[in-house]
């Protein structure tokens, strides 16, 4: 039997979940973004799971290993899936281009606006993938960047007494 990875919420799985085949490009597979994987069953799990990519072994969305997500943040529920991005120090909200909007909906948009305050301290941001547009998520507004295609985008910011700079 395989040991769960000591880094895990214990009692999270990624059963009935299969939107990072989705989402995320597989550079090894050459498999872009928003693009199911051709070796996903979509909401069952990878048909070639014992020889998959180590991207892919080595990858866990936040709702595998952050304790302070809810249930609602399984993506398979929120058509979202969160990551964190240590080079870029960011954490991005990959959106399920079928399900517009949902990351401005509640719970999930109150809670956004938390984690990016609260990453902005930490001198991180929250980007949102919407499609090919991203959104640098500041406490006090939304900034659209634009399509990400093709581009380096850097964003900073800091909290002041309170207040974005």
């Amino acid at each position: 039997m395989d040991t769960p990875e000591p880094n895990l919420v214990a009692g999270r799985s990624c059963d009935g979940c299969t939107l990072c085949c989705k989402l995320l490009n597989v550079r090894t597979l050459n498999k872009p973004r928003l693009v199911w994987c051709p070796d996903c069953a979509i909401g069952v799990g990878c048909r070639v799971y014992e020889t998959r990519p180590r991207e892919c072994i080595e990858f866990y969305c936040l709702y595998r290993i952050s304790p302070e997500l809810e249930e609602a943040w399984k993506p398979s529920v929120s058509k979202m899936l969160l990551n964190f991005a240590s080079a870029a120090k960011q954490v991005n909200v990959h959106t399920d281009p079928d399900f517009p909007g949902m990351w401005q909906r509640e719970p999930y948009y109150r809670q956004i606006k938390d984690m990016a305050t609260h990453l902005l301290q930490r001198q991180s941001h929250l980007i949102v993938w919407e499609g090919d547009d991203l959104i640098a998520i500041l406490p006090d507004r939304d900034v659209r960047l634009g399509d990400a295609r093709h581009k380096n985008i850097v964003v900073s910011a800091r909290l002041v007494n309170g207040q974005v700079e």
